[in-house]
């Protein structure tokens, strides 16, 4: 029977709406080696509904496979792996295209034309493959980002690949409304002004909205403080304790009761936060070309909107809930909604503007882009990725005494026996075991550092070669829902990123990331 889409996949858009629904089921995911790890992460993907899916994958199911992969059947026992597991995973959501492709990567990179990586959003990479450093770079310079994820034993990594990450959408936790109660616009102020608490009755005194509240105690206070409003701790203090004042019962008045709960919000500047101002000076240094990012040109749209918006970011126009009769509060509605039209009136102007003078079309910057865009101006996310795997500073800083904690040096020491590990395989042809230790150690000293190691690291290599599977059940599930996670945030657009390398200790259940 059919299912309406609302209702199959209803708790998650309550998380990314419909625009980030959309995005992901026009998706296209690869993945390269059908693993245990691999098929979890597809099945984490194909579950809320992907468009598509391709595993990449020239091996043949083995009995180890069988033990090891939820997504393999006793049936499947020396049929192509690629095809098995998208034939299996296939039935999770029929809504979802899957595809088998029965190549080794290096024939792929070998044969095919750097075109044939256009289709996908993300590939992902998952345990050892050869020629990953051509990937990297073929990937890294068309701007499709790569995930890199490897299970060995009760340890685990994750590394994001990726030139540029940029979301609008980041869904702070934090709940800050941007209310304007310290700089209210003129339609603010005289809808505050229009209310006189001491000729109001009971009634009337109790549903006047709290930010009408705040905005006259404010004004009062700033009266007798010579236009300051309260700074230190003590004089929030006592503007708390002055605002209890003006109700006539505190214990009944649940408008004071909601007010005196959101003590706080009088006291949040309007401003403009330093990670925007960052972004906008990030993009000072950038020419704006065809090939420009629409969210680099909404920066540079804003920068111009600050200069005829007295330096104020667009208003979301979002109101918290609040006791309140119903007539002002739909004033009140109508008031910040107004004000959040007019804003994003303007800096619409302002991006179509930019984008004629760079001979773009006014269809990239759709009114849904730019409404969100304006709603989300204060909580907006950047970074700049690094295709490298490890770097200088990374190593400086675990072979530098002070540098790092025990911890973060502890879980550094397992991402380079992984990173070790995979070198290993590369060379040898075959995976390290403990007898292999000496060879290991010296592969370590020549890829990453020739300073002596420590006990602990030398405990954690000895681990990394003694539980040198790559497939047990625990570690494929828990990194399979990590890197889904982080896949789900890219091609939906939505939330905060890991930036850019997560380690896994199973062994001890602690994790650290770090930043390359």
């Amino acid at each position: 029977m059919p299912i309406d889409k609302e209702a199959k996949y209803d708790r998650q858009l309550r998380l990314w709406a419909t625009t980030g629904q959309s995005n992901l089921e026009k998706s296209h995911i690869c993945l390269i080696n059908a693993t245990s790890t691999g098929s979890e992460i597809l099945k984490n993907l194909i579950l809320p509904g992907i468009g598509n899916f391709t595993i990449i994958d020239d091996r043949k199911v083995t009995k180890e496979n069988l033990s090891s992969n939820f997504f393999l059947k006793n049936q499947d026992l020396q049929k192509d792996l690629a095809s098995a597991v998208q034939k299996n995973l296939n039935e999770l959501n029929h809504d979802v295209r899957g595809y088998a492709l029965i190549r080794s990567l290096p024939n792929i990179l070998a044969n095919e034309p750097d075109s044939f990586w256009d289709q996908f959003n993300v590939v992902i990479v998952s345990d050892h493959t050869a020629n990953l450093e051509s990937l990297i770079a073929l990937l890294w310079a068309k701007q499709i980002p790569l995930f890199i994820v490897n299970t060995i034993g009760f340890y685990g990594s994750f590394n994001i690949i990726s030139n540029e990450t940029t979301v609008i959408e980041t869904h702070d936790p934090s709940k800050l409304y941007d209310l304007r109660i310290d700089k209210p616009w003129p339609e603010l102020q005289e809808f505050a002004d229009s209310f006189d608490l001491d000729l109001l009755s009971d009634q009337e005194h109790s549903h006047v909205p709290y930010i009408v509240i705040f905005i006259k105690a404010l004004d009062s206070w700033r009266l007798s403080h010579n236009g300051q409003a309260p700074i230190t701790y003590s004089d929030k203090k006592q503007f708390r304790a002055y605002v209890q004042s003006l109700s006539r019962n505190f214990q009944l008045e649940t408008n004071f009761i909601d007010a005196d709960a959101a003590h706080l919000r009088p006291h949040q500047k309007t401003e403009i936060p330093d990670s925007i101002k960052q972004l906008i000076k990030i993009n000072d240094e950038r020419q704006l070309t065809s090939k420009t990012s629409i969210f680099w040109i909404f920066i540079a749209a804003l920068k111009r909107f600050l200069i005829r918006n007295d330096n104020l970011l667009p208003l979301p126009g979002t109101l918290p809930d609040m006791a309140s009769d119903t007539d002002n509060y739909i004033k009140l509605q109508k008031i910040y909604h107004d004000r959040a039209v007019r804003d994003q009136k303007l800096f619409t102007e302002e991006v179509y503007n930019i984008l004629a003078s760079i001979g773009r079309s006014k269809s990239e910057a759709g009114p849904d882009a730019i409404a969100s865009f304006c709603k989300n101006a204060r909580l907006l996310f950047a970074t700049v990725g690094s295709k490298d795997l490890i770097n200088s500073s990374l190593i400086d800083q675990f072979d530098l005494e002070g540098r790092l904690d025990l911890e973060e040096k502890h879980q550094l020491a397992i991402y380079f026996g992984i990173l070790t590990f995979n070198w290993f395989v590369d060379k040898h042809n075959k995976k390290p075991s403990i007898e292999d230790y000496p060879e290991f150690l010296q592969l370590y000293h020549n890829k990453i550092s020739p300073v002596e190691i420590d006990p602990n690291t030398e405990n954690i290599f000895k681990e990394v070669i003694s539980h040198n599977s790559t497939n047990y059940h625990n570690l494929s599930s828990l990194m399979g829902g990590i890197v889904s996670q982080e896949v789900l945030k890219s091609t939906t657009a939505q939330y905060i990123p890991l930036d850019n390398l997560f380690v896994f200790d199973g062994v001890q259940s602690k994790s650290e990331r770090f930043k390359i």
